[in-house]
């Protein structure tokens, strides 16, 4: 606060690896994010489902995926933060979660990278999702570049974008 800094997000990285769907403990974790997003003035947690929590490899987790964000979304819609679901679905995929999971404190962190190793268009998606579903955005890319060297990414596009969205918010490198 003295230097005036701002931080974006907390990141729930112990649910990357093991999976937020089979976890016995995450609403535990969870609610422990939440009070450290309160404490600090942060208002999106990054929430990846991760690894063992893929729902195009895994789409078994669903239900229980979408069980636990509705029983963990009112403690955050109480505590006025936002949860930020990575998922490795298409926009329209993501949509129909969203809309199942049913709250306004669960959004999408989209990451460039799952529509840009997916082969889809990264523009198209964001129109999608539109900007009252997505919370943050993560600007990264699995190809190994710099992102003004990424020949997949044309992050003047991507602004333009953004901005016929009407979207604002933090772009997290």
């Amino acid at each position: 606060r003295s230097l005036g800094l701002e931080i974006s997000s907390l990141a729930m990285s112990g649910l990357y690896a093991p999976s937020f769907a089979e976890r016995p403990t995450y609403e535990r974790m969870v609610q422990d994010c939440i009070d450290t997003m309160v404490a600090m003035g942060v208002k999106v947690a990054f929430l990846p489902l991760g690894v063992q929590g893929d729902l195009v490899k895994r789409p078994e987790l669903r239900s229980a995926v979408v069980e636990r964000l509705r029983k963990v979304a009112p403690r955050a819609e109480q505590a006025g933060v936002v949860i930020g679901l990575e998922t490795a679905l298409d926009a329209a995929g993501e949509v129909r979660l969203l809309e199942e999971i049913g709250s306004p404190a669960v959004r999408s962190y989209f990451n460039f990278q799952n529509p840009l190793r997916n082969g889809r268009d990264l523009h198209a998606e964001l129109r999608t999702l539109g900007r009252e579903r997505i919370c943050q955005i993560h600007c990264t890319d699995d190809d190994g570049v710099w992102l003004q060297n990424n020949p997949r990414l044309d992050m003047p596009m991507v602004k333009r974008t953004l901005d016929d969205m009407g979207w604002s918010g933090w772009l997290v490198i």
